[in-house]
């Protein structure tokens, strides 16, 4: 009995220290995350990486969880869940990057890492140099560049910043485009080049479009015109006369000779514009009076010149004989035609208006080139009865 009794004391001794050791175990507690030192990174890197940890006093680590919490753009974290895991997919700027570890007992810790994106180096962008473009061309071009001390250039675009219209650039992700559907006025153009890197610069270039003004002379009754004329040595000049003759025949067995004499009133062009074109149009007579009175076109060899004239002269006064002279360096050669009639439209009387507007206008002279008998070239003057074909002239400036 008394063997008994101890045994069942010692049996309770036991039990009371086994729960005295359950209850001085220590209570779970949470674990520690490190998601590592601040970095500095250059742009030029592909990619770097986050080393991160996890410690607890009891249990073990059992997850872990990387998260981006702010930066200019979203990165791309390759292995989410490993402590240690690269990053890529970033520019320039600063980042923060969570950890958050996750013990045995499911108690959680964070712990957050800053990351600065440094080095990127922005390029350098050139529109070109600026541009006086004068209509009526129809397109120009803008030639950018760009260089960058880092990576490469991977994108160009051109855009408008102002101007009077709308001008279609023709592609504006190329360094260099045309630009068409513009008008008189100046604009701005601006070119953005981007490099490897997302970084961008910009440049702007300004295009100065100067307009044109065109002028249509066509008068009636222009008191600057004459038809000159000689029969057999005698001045048979007329002021008044319905043509402009080139011409050489005979009236009643005796030799004739006219030449046409016109000027144009340029006082409305200034001095100092530039001329872009100048076309003068004379209308063949349907019903010619000189010649052999059916062809305004007659003759074997009716080449012709208009020529420049280079002296004063009054419709009140000139005749055949004391007639202006005229420039050779500078006339039109128009040649012989078989066809009984033919306008002479838009022919290129540029250079010898240019000297007229620079200098002195005196006018324009039409005259055969070989002066032979039975040639001739019958053209409507101002006073011709159908306005229409009157002489023109249609000059463009700027």
């Amino acid at each position: 009995m008394r063997f008994i009794l101890k045994a069942l004391t010692a049996l309770s001794l036991s039990i009371l220290v086994f729960s005295c050791q359950k209850d001085n175990d220590p209570p779970a507690t949470t674990p520690v995350a490190n998601a590592g030192a601040d970095q500095t990174i250059q742009l030029s890197a592909a990619s770097f990486t986050l080393s991160g940890s996890g410690a607890t006093t009891n249990g073990h680590i059992t997850e872990y969880s990387w998260t981006q919490i702010s930066g200019p753009n979203t990165t791309s974290i390759n292995n989410a869940t490993s402590a240690s895991t690269t990053v890529s997919g970033f520019v320039a700027g600063t980042y923060v990057f969570q950890l958050k570890v996750t013990n045995s007992y499911g108690l959680t810790a964070v712990d957050t890492i800053t990351i600065v994106i440094t080095g990127g180096v922005a390029p350098v962008a050139n529109a070109g140099t600026d541009q006086t473009v004068q209509l009526p061309l129809a397109f120009f071009t803008l030639s950018g560049s760009g260089t960058t001390s880092a990576g490469t250039i991977t994108g160009y675009q051109w855009s408008r910043i102002s101007g009077p219209n709308t001008p279609v650039i023709n592609n504006t992700s190329s360094a260099s485009t045309s630009v068409s559907g513009f008008v008189a006025g100046t604009y701005q153009f601006q070119l953005q080049v981007t490099n490897s890197f997302g970084l961008s610069a910009k440049d702007t270039v300004v295009i100065n479009v100067i307009g044109t003004t065109t002028i249509t002379l066509q008068p009636a009754n222009n008191p600057y015109e004459m038809h000159l004329g000689v029969l057999n040595g005698t001045d048979i000049s007329y002021f008044y006369s319905p043509e402009l003759v080139a011409a050489a025949w005979t009236n009643g067995g005796l030799p004739t000779s006219f030449r046409g004499l016109l000027k144009f009133d340029l006082s409305s062009i200034p001095a100092n514009a530039t001329i872009v074109s100048a076309k003068l149009t004379l209308y063949t007579n349907p019903t010619p009076i000189n010649g052999d009175h059916i062809n305004a076109n007659s003759g074997p060899n009716n080449s012709m010149f208009i020529s420049r004239i280079t002296a004063n002269w009054s419709a009140t006064t000139i005749n055949w004989s004391n007639q202006p002279s005229v420039s050779t360096t500078d006339q039109i050669s128009i040649a012989h035609t078989s066809q009984g009639f033919l306008d002479l439209v838009d022919v290129d009387v540029k250079n010898q208006v240019v000297s007229m507007v620079s200098a002195n206008n005196y006018g324009f002279m039409i005259r055969l080139q070989n002066e032979v008998i039975y040639n001739s070239r019958v053209f409507c003057s101002s006073k011709y009865s159908d306005a229409a074909k009157h002489p023109k002239l249609v000059v463009v400036y700027q």
